[in-house]
């Protein structure tokens, strides 16, 4: 778990590493990159003129000096002006009331209002400057040269902004022949407005006198088309004939409604009648004409009587007995006289009943004739309700229909109310506008004035040595920093960090500088190797953080930078074996890998560095031991891996194994089964914290891509000042072919006047800041 230290001020983090507890430098590179980020651009032009700066400033002093010398060659140039105001006759008054409306917003002005940009070309036309400059000529005949129609190369006609004033200026390097020319120019434009005003007004008034008939037919015509639709269609307002037709259809929906309701009820009561009765209405017209005839109910009820006695005696007499035979041609003789009064009564109007039932509903009953006069009723309210709701249905079709038509009769009620108030509202404006037409054309006054007489500057205009020099000392650091940025791209060399950033796309995981006072790579390592002994590591990793006077050397600090970037790399896994390598020979791949072993060996680590360059090998000369039982001897014989791991002096936690004899093909030995499986054991194997191999450079040779992928990746090492564009690109080119993860990249060989001049005084002024903090947690 990290642990943290508050302060005031700032904050120092700390991060676990193999069970000890070292400061973090997350924090302070964040801080740093920020910076650098934020004056990138600066410091790249910084760089660039401190590589550049005598094609810098020659450039820049070229072009002032071409500037200056070509300024004082030239002939001065004057101008003269003057200013014409410009407006309609309609608001003369107005100017004369307040000066101060020549400088009033064109804005405000009538709708009749100058058009000003019109106004500007045609006083700068031929047809306008052709005869003034005929009349100059006489005593200037190279007017035409100077202004050269129809460009006005010398000529300026424009508005004023905001105003309503036209300025005209001449320029020339005669004053005497300009103020003669824009003399010229403005008496000729009073004459001109003074013709063009009387040509307007006539042609104005023609037209207007012309129009006011038409629009007065046209107003006639249109209100002759209105009147007509209101007979048509029998209103005065169509929004008022809608909401009353709106009503009638309301109104005549309630009783349509009400009418069906009553017809059901009255269907309802007549069904029921019916079923009680169980006579058609027919059958019950019948019967009430029937009940109502006394002849015929008195042969019903003689009939019935006689059925009675007939019923009485067949209980004693037989059907062929006398009087049973008596009774039964009776019973036919009342029958046949009923029959005959039915049809007389009934006119034929309905069939054969039988006897009984001619009896029975011609039979006098009081509560049933009741009932039959009442289904009769019902029955014609019925046929009454439908003949109503027929017309009722009819009315509101009609009234849907003319609803239906309003919107349409609307519509062109509207257009032609609208057409007629248009029309009207033009009419009006014609007369109008005559009115001021003929008053204008009995004033016949002018529209403009000259606001500012002819005048030329005592100054010339042109040249302005003051700007000039200006302007060129500009265009000339311009123009230099171009020149100057163009020569160090085509340079091709790599000169920055954000170069290399920009180029490569990777993290910058070390900036390792030069030391000008170290003469050999023997040096930089004796002088610090006190920094890095074992003796210092043990307080420094120990798990409770001490007090620590840091070095003052910058490069050793930035071993120590570049290693704790390496360990915090990894997010699931720590990176514990890595290749490092450079585009091309002599960057400072092998001073770089042997630091950095050193540094983390110093740090508390197991560090095993292996010298893979089995070409050119560096690491034991650098380390000043024997190259005895080397990689080479490991690769191509027998011998067991432990027997080629040798201890560098003055350093407990550091192991080496040299590169060995030079084998003719080195390619074929780091290639094979046997260098794989040694890979992978290191890596897979809890004796060394950090593997580390130093191999050649990677244009022309495969070595580094042959051992990398079997490590957790490769670290590229760049010679700021000498590693070129090209080599870099096709160097990354060739990782991303051969999926070589390419952990990152160190900057070697940086300025501590570059980028980093910041970070070294801010990396020690951090933790000197901080050395109480540290101590209070011991």
């Amino acid at each position: 778990m990290a642990k943290k230290n508050n302060s005031n001020s700032d904050e120092i983090n700390y991060q676990k590493i193999d069970n000890n507890f070292v400061p973090s430098l997350s924090m302070m590179n964040q801080k740093k990159d920020e910076q650098i980020e934020e004056n990138n651009s600066f410091s790249q032009f910084f760089s660039v003129f401190k590589r550049r700066w005598l094609i810098f400033l020659t450039v820049t002093f070229g072009v002032t000096a071409g500037v200056a010398y070509w300024t004082y060659q030239q002939s001065p140039i004057f101008q003269g002006k003057f200013l014409l105001l410009v407006e309609k006759q309609q608001e003369k008054s107005d100017v004369n009331n307040n000066n101060n409306s020549i400088n009033g917003n064109f804005s405000n002005s009538s709708p009749t209002a100058v058009d000003y940009n019109t106004e500007v070309e045609i006083l700068g036309s031929p047809s306008v400057l052709v005869p003034i400059l005929e009349e100059v000529a006489v005593k200037y005949p190279d007017v035409f040269d100077d202004i050269n129609l129809p460009n006005l190369e010398n000529l300026t006609i424009k508005q004023l902004e905001n105003t309503k004033i036209i300025e005209v200026a001449f320029q020339n390097e005669n004053p005497e022949k300009i103020k003669f020319v824009l003399d010229k120019i403005a008496d000729n434009y009073l004459a001109k407005n003074l013709a063009d005003s009387k040509n307007n007004v006539n042609e104005g008034l023609k037209f207007v006198r012309n129009q006011v008939p038409q629009l007065e037919n046209k107003v006639i015509s249109l209100q002759t088309n209105l009147q007509n639709l209101r007979q048509q269609y029998n209103f005065i307002d169509p929004q008022a004939k809608a909401t009353e037709l709106a009503q009638q259809l309301a109104s005549l929906e309630q009783e349509y409604l009400s009418s069906q309701i009553q017809l059901q009820q009255a269907q309802s009561t007549y069904n029921n009648l019916q079923q009680q009765l169980q006579l058609t209405p027919e059958q019950a017209i019948a019967v009430n004409d029937l009940s109502e005839s006394s002849k015929y109910q008195s042969l019903a009820k003689e009939l019935e009587e006689l059925e009675l006695e007939i019923a009485t005696k067949s209980a004693v007499f037989t059907d062929i007995s006398p009087q049973m035979i008596t009774l039964n041609e009776k019973k036919q003789n009342l029958i046949k006289l009923l029959e005959e009064e039915r049809k007389k009564i009934l006119n034929k109007q309905f069939g054969e009943i039988n006897d009984r039932e001619s009896v029975k509903v011609s039979s006098p009953n009081q509560i049933r004739s009741k009932l039959i006069e009442e289904m009769l009723s019902k029955n014609n309210e019925i046929k009454v309700l439908e003949t109503k709701i027929d017309a009722l249905k009819k009315a509101l079709e009609e009234l849907n229909k003319s609803l239906k038509q309003m919107p349409t009769l609307t519509r062109k009620y509207t257009d032609l109310q609208r057409e007629i108030q248009t029309n009207t509202d033009s009419l009006k404006r014609f007369l109008e506008t005559r009115e001021k037409l003929e008053l204008e054309q009995a004033q016949k006054t002018l529209n403009w004035r000259i606001v500012s007489p002819p005048s030329v500057k005592e100054e010339p205009i042109y040249p302005v040595p003051v700007n000039n020099l200006i302007m060129g000392l500009i265009g000339g650091l311009i123009l230099g920093s171009i020149t100057a940025n163009i020569v160090d791209k085509l340079d091709g060399i790599i000169h920055s960090l954000p170069q290399l950033k920009e180029l490569t796309k990777q993290p910058i995981l070390g900036q390792i500088p030069i030391h000008k006072n170290i003469n050999s790579v023997e040096d930089v390592i004796r002088k610090a190797l006190p920094s890095f002994n074992s003796d210092s590591s043990v307080s420094w990793m120990s798990k409770t953080p001490q007090p620590q006077e840091y070095s003052s050397s910058y490069w050793i600090e930035s071993f120590r930078n570049f290693y704790t970037n390496v360990r915090l790399l990894g997010s699931d896994s720590i990176v514990n074996s890595l290749v490092i390598s450079s585009p091309n020979p002599t960057e400072g791949k092998s001073t770089i890998s042997l630091n950095l072993a050193q540094t983390a060996a110093a740090m508390g680590q197991k560090v095993l560095l292996i010298d893979a360059d089995l070409r050119l090998p560096q690491l034991h000369r650098l380390l000043d031991i024997d190259n005895d039982n080397g990689l080479s001897h490991l690769l191509a014989t027998g011998l067991d891996l432990e027997s080629v791991i040798k201890d560098v002096p003055q350093w407990d936690n550091l192991s080496v194994i040299t590169a060995g004899e030079i084998p003719p093909d080195p390619t074929r030995l780091l290639y094979s089964q046997k260098m794989q499986e040694i890979v992978q054991q290191l890596k897979n194997s809890q004796t060394f914290d950090l593997i580390i191999y130093d191999s050649p450079s990677l244009l022309g040779f495969s070595d580094a891509k042959i051992i990398a992928p079997n490590t957790n990746g490769l670290i590229l090492v760049v010679k700021l000042g000498k590693s070129d564009r090209d080599s870099l690109q096709q160097v990354t080119e060739q990782l991303k072919i051969s999926n070589v993860p390419l952990l990152g990249i160190v900057g070697n060989g940086i300025k501590y006047n570059d980028h980093t001049g910041y970070y070294r005084s801010e990396y020690h002024n951090y933790y000197k800041s901080h050395q109480n903090q540290l101590h209070s947690r011991s």
